[in-house]
């Protein structure tokens, strides 16, 4: 087997390419924090955001099925309702919704 030897400029190239550089999204999502019970009821009363039921049936129109869960979170300064729902052959999907005006965010 013969050792082929690299000049110093191309060892450093090939090194410094094949380091990997952290990538930053600019539009990245902000972490969603959910809130307990009481904060939500609390945002409830306030009208900060629309009524659970409400945002149930967003929920179920954008992604037809059986509401297992709802959460009231904050994403950033914003507040969204996460709702999971699982349809009749057992797939699930996770709902988000903007907290006042119900407006589907995201599907998944």
């Amino acid at each position: 087997m013969t050792m082929m030897l690299l000049d110093p400029a191309a060892a450093m190239l090939a090194l410094v390419t094949a380091v990997a550089s952290p990538v930053e999204t600019v539009d990245a999502p902000q972490p969603i924090t959910c809130l307990s019970a009481e904060e939500t009821r609390e945002a409830v009363s306030d009208g900060k955001v629309m009524q659970p039921a409400a945002a149930s049936r967003h929920a179920r129109e954008a992604a037809p099925g059986e509401v297992l869960r709802i959460r009231l979170c904050r994403q950033g300064d914003e507040f969204v309702y996460v709702v999971t729902t699982m349809k009749r052959d057992g797939r699930v999907a996770r709902v988000t919704l903007d907290g006042a005006s119900g407006k589907v965010a995201d599907i998944r």
